[in-house]
């Protein structure tokens, strides 16, 4: 596998999470859980399992 492809798949995970979170940004109003991968913490910051990738 090529590797825009590996990429790719997280594009095309993300597209209708994205969507979601955009219009949450818009509304000024967060209801869905999308914070962790769409802005990724810094390194160090966060104490849980999925801080740490």
């Amino acid at each position: 596998m090529s590797n825009q492809k590996d990429l790719n798949r997280f594009i095309i995970a993300q597209k209708t999470d994205y969507a979601a979170a955009l219009s949450e940004i818009r509304r000024g109003r967060k209801t869905s859980h999308w914070m962790w991968y769409i802005f990724p913490q810094i390194k160090g910051l966060g104490l849980s399992e999925t801080s740490r990738f």
